[in-house]
């Protein structure tokens, strides 16, 4: 996303740097460079502005090495840039080994400055050069933010977290290098080249015939510029250090680990090239580093320095490392900017834009009034600088009646937001189930390119807290909308009905723990349940969003109908707000009518009227009954009664697709569903096609059109379909009094059980979209047909499976038990879906380690189909395998190793040697084979199976990554390291790149 370019006051950072080695890694740390600015008058230095993060920042490379250069730097930079707050001086140092301990100080390490001494400042006497050490003489102290910032890093979980991040974004420059030409700029160099002498040990010639200058007091000119290996250094006067010999250990000499050292840095005019005045200056002032720049920075501009050790400030000193601990600082920089929010905020500088705007609604444009709300959550949030008020909440809580237009009080939010304080991210989260708000933080995830989100073993509720926990990845609000189900979010006594899918999840996996919390975040909840948002955002009560005052009302009416309906009376306005409850979703139901059939407001309160009382009481009551629904007005289900027989009469197909969507999850319904219900109806029945030739898209674009225009239903960008939960809830009562609720509750379970995939890796995306609607339509029961029920068993059945695919053994059963019920009853007992059903229960059972349940149920199988269908049947066979494998588990060597060892050669009688079956049970011999010992046996098969997997369904499938595991730990076992380190290693590449199954897939 490109930014506009700011204004020289917008930018906050400076990155300094004294050398173009140090400059050019910064370079590929900037996200995006802004065009350059004219230059100043009488101002020589050249500066480079870009972003890094959420930072505009400016780059400045010295003209010179040395404080007197940077102090003059500086000023000159912060005169031009005057809102300048901190200055970031990155790039490579001197180090102070620190041998011996655990805070070894390395080539390539990082040294972030917690103070800075200028070492060299002070009187030389005869023999002794006395430091200046007054109060006037110290360089001050950082402000309290950089002291805050550095006080993080010092703890162990801040580093580390500093640590990982700037290994991330190192990986990252060294790709742009790469890309750039330079393939091993930035390349770490092996370790063997990390050499520390002893302290008086210097670098010069040994050989004492040679005239040149070299004794015990220096070195000559031509030894200096000599290596160590030209000169011949004795490496038995190296010093031993703990992290290389630990490395070597772990066969680790090639590469290491970032690591990051807070501590004092020395800073002076001359570079340190002494290794036994490096460590009694060091010692004399507690320091970790030596360098240059940094004192002329310190006292014009607030200053961080991060440089990377390239030399141990000692005589043997050697530029191979320079260019990698250049990366290194400058990624520890970008890391370290990720945690600065800066001190300085001004609400007439334009901000650059949010980064992310994961909002599923546009805006409405016909919103009007809730003055009083908005400004209510400004103030609270403190999002509006005029607004703000010393205390500010991080969440509130909007409760209210459902249709009370607490969503539309929430989007409006966030379209000022956007427009407003475009540097705040905003997220929208559906919260109606666990499943929809898990789908929404998988949306997060994609959209911010989240680390680690296609990583098989993670938990994307994880992954986004704890990225937006990350005050690097900027300010931002969420919005978790219709949070309404306490049971989503906490443990509560009575286990809720309303989320089918969270029954299967542990206590510990309630929601209401992965909403994050940090000081740079806010949360918006709206929820119709009070004690929910209460528990959401404690502190305080949540906020409760009341109908629309009569002038709200009527200023609503007049924004949707003025133009279609010429002057509205005040009178007739403040009639149908009356008779609507102030409602603002009534409200705009009824302007759609009235617009949809040109009518008259006085018309449509004379419709409301003369509604039937009766019918309306009827749908009503339900409402009432319902605790949390007992204070919806009979007024907002009389104007639904009306709009739905309105758009009976007005479009058939309009009001079969309202009823038949009330049957599936309100949330994300899927525009495939839609359009099969019309293909269906067309082929069924071409007698009933009122529409004749048209075009079938044309025709469903026009019923969904009168729906939109009711406000019944809302398309998302991505072109599914919501509904209003009340709207679904009414659409069923109105149904269930016309006496059709069956016929639309089997259509929808028809689609949805036609739709639903067979679990398993291929279909995951389907099966994950799909199951909260297969969910709803298994949940209603209606007088039941046959061809009901197969419908019903065939969608359990692949439910089921992908439940299995997930490993939610639990739900695996209960789904499976339902199947198996329905097929028996219809199929009969060796029937082979019959079969099919019990042998998956049967399998559960196995995974859950109770395999006499297993055994049990395997062997009613086996008798079946031996005697239905023969031993080289495929469901026989597959019985036959199970029941090794159960015996494997069991203990039970011999039975296992003779059953598969016959199964295998009637695989490749029947199949041949390369059919999946036959791989599974080359597999299953060789998991038999490992389980003994039995190496040599184990290797020759999963070698086999490998690579006929490779050739016939590609290195990235399920099942060769399987095999590759299998083989990998084979190869562990007879201590064939290398072999397996490159095996697990590709898994590792792949699996990256893949969302796959947590589970182990070591069957297959």
């Amino acid at each position: 996303m490109a930014h506009p370019h700011p204004r020289r006051d917008d930018f906050r950072i400076a990155i300094i740097c004294a050398l173009p080695l140090e400059y050019d890694a910064v370079t590929f740390a900037v996200d995006e460079f802004y065009p350059e600015y004219t230059s100043s008058s009488g101002n020589h230095h050249a500066y480079k502005t870009g972003r890094i993060g959420s930072h505009n920042v400016v780059l400045l490379l010295l003209p010179n090495m040395g404080k007197v250069s940077a102090a003059s730097a500086a000023a000159s930079l912060r005169s031009i840039y005057n809102g300048i707050e901190l200055a970031i001086l990155t790039g490579i140092c001197g180090g102070v080994p620190s041998q011996g301990n655990n805070n070894e100080v390395m080539l390539g390490d990082v040294i972030i400055s917690k103070s800075i001494v200028q070492y060299d400042l002070g009187r030389q006497y005869p023999g002794e050069f006395a430091s200046k050490d007054t109060v006037e003489d110290r360089l001050g102290r950082p402000n309290k933010e950089i002291r805050h910032l550095i006080s993080t890093l010092e703890t162990r979980q801040g580093r580390r977290d500093l640590q990982r991040r700037a290994a991330e974004i190192l990986t990252e420059i060294q790709q742009k290098a790469v890309d750039d030409g330079e393939e091993a700029l930035y390349q770490q160099p092996p370790s063997k080249e990390d050499l520390l002498f002893e302290p008086d040990y210097l670098h010069m010639h040994r050989d004492q015939k040679q005239d040149c200058g070299c004794s015990e007091l220096g070195a000559c000119s031509a030894a200096r510029n000599a290596s160590c290996e030209k000169l011949q250094c004795d490496e038995r006067r190296l010093v031993p250090r703990k992290r290389l010999i630990t490395g070597h250990q772990r066969n680790e000499c090639l590469t290491r680990d970032l690591q990051v050292f807070v501590g004092r840095i020395g800073s002076g005019d001359t570079v340190m090239k002494s290794g036994a005045d490096r460590d009694r200056i060091a010692a004399e002032h507690g320091l970790v580093a030596f360098e240059m720049e940094g004192a002329g920075v310190w006292d014009e501009i607030p200053c961080v320095i991060v440089k990377a050790v390239c030399d141990y400030a000692d005589s043997h000193k050697n530029k191979s490392w320079q260019n990698y601990a250049a990366a290194t600082a400058a990624s520890t920089a970008k890391a370290l900017l990720e945690h600065y929010n800066g001190t300085k905020t001004r609400s007439d500088t334009p901000r650059s834009p949010s980064r992310h705007f994961v909002v599923p609604y546009n805006e409405n444009p016909d919103f009007v009034g809730r003055d009083g709300a908005l400004n209510l959550l400004k103030q609270q949030f403190g999002h509006d600088p005029q607004q703000s008020t010393a205390k500010t909440r991080s969440r509130v809580a909007l409760h209210g009646l459902g249709g009370v237009g607490k969503t539309q009080i929430a989007l409006a939010y966030v379209y000022w937001l956007k427009e407003r304080r475009p540097d705040i991210s905003v997220f929208w989260v559906h919260a109606s189930n666990a499943q929809r708000f898990r789908e929404a933080y998988a949306s997060i995830a994609e959209a911010c390119n989240i680390p680690g989100r296609d990583d098989p073993a993670a938990d994307s509720l994880s992954l986004v807290r704890e990225w937006l926990q990350k005050e690097g990845n900027g300010a931002w609000l969420m919005v978790i909308d219709n949070a309404d189900d306490t049971n989503v979010f906490f443990q509560t006594q009575e286990a809720s009905h309303a989320d089918a899918i969270a029954k299967d999840f542990k206590d510990e996996d309630k929601l209401g723990r992965f909403i994050p919390e940090c000081r740079h975040g806010s949360v918006l909840i709206t929820t119709r349940n009070k004690q929910t948002g209460s528990r959401l955002a404690p502190g305080k009560p949540a906020t409760k969003v009341d109908s629309l005052t009569g002038d709200e009302a009527d200023e609503m009416l007049r924004s949707m109908l003025e133009a279609s309906d010429g002057a509205i009376s005040t009178e007739d306005a403040s009639a149908l707000a009356s008779r609507l409850e102030y409602l603002p979703l009534a409200l705009a139901q009824a302007a759609a009518f009235i617009q949809e059939n040109e009518i008259s407001i006085r018309q449509y309160v004379n419709l409301l009227d003369k509604s039937d009382t009766s019918l309306v009481n009827h749908l009503s009551q339900p409402f009432e009954a319902v605790g949390r629904d007992s204070s919806t007005p009979h007024a907002l289900t009389a104007t639904w009664v009306i709009s739905f027989e309105q758009i009976e009469k007005q479009s058939a197909v309009a009001s079969e697709l309202l009823s038949l969507m009330s049957f599936f999850d309100r949330q994300a319904i899927p525009s495939e569903f839609v359009n099969d219900y019309c293909i269906r109806k067309r082929t069924e029945d071409p007698a009933a096609d009122t529409e004749g030739a048209e075009d079938m898209e044309i025709i469903v674009t026009k019923a969904l059109g009168t729906l939109k225009a009711f406000s019944f239903i809302m398309e998302t960008k991505d072109q599914s379909l919501d509904m209003h939960r009340l709207v679904q809830a009414v659409t069923q009562k109105w149904l269930f009094g016309k006496q059709r609720t069956n016929q639309f509750a089997k259509r929808a379970l028809q689609i949805v059980s036609d739709a639903y995939p067979y679990g398993q890796h291929e279909t995951r995306e389907v099966c994950r979209k799909y199951l909260p609607h297969a969910y709803a339509v298994l949940r209603f029961t209606s007088s039941r047909s046959q061809d009901e029920d197969i419908a019903r068993a065939n969608l359990l059945h692949c439910v089921s499976a992908y439940l299995y695919y997930l490993g939610h053994w639990k739900e695996t059963e209960k789904r499976l038990v339902q199947t198996l019920e329905l097929r028996r009853r219809i199929l009969g007992e060796e029937n082979l879906d019959t079969i099919m059903t019990i042998n998956n229960l049967a399998i559960t059972y196995q995974e859950q380690g109770r395999l006499e349940e297993a055994e049990s149920l395997q062997g009613s199988i086996l008798e079946i189909c031996m005697r239905a269908f023969g031993e080289a049947h495929y469901n026989t066979l597959t019985t036959m395998n199970n029941i090794a494998i159960t015996h494997r588990q069991q203990g039970r060597w011999e039975e296992a190793e003779r059953l598969q060892g016959n199964l295998l050669k009637i695989y490749i009688r029947v199949f041949g040697e390369e059919d999946p079956t036959t791989l599974i049970g080359m597999n299953n011999l060789a998991v038999m084979y490992h389980d003994q010992g039995r190496w040599e046996e184990a290797e020759r098969l999963q070698d086999s199976v490998l690579k006929i997997r490779r050739r016939v369904l590609g290195e990235e499938h399920p099942y060769t990554l399987s095999s590759m595991r299998n083989l990998a730990t084979t190869y562990w076992h007879q201590g064939r390291l290398e072999e397996t380190e490159d095996l697990e290693v590709r898994v590792l590449e792949i699996s990256k790149k893949h969302v796959l199954a947590s589970r182990s897939v070591r069957r297959n």
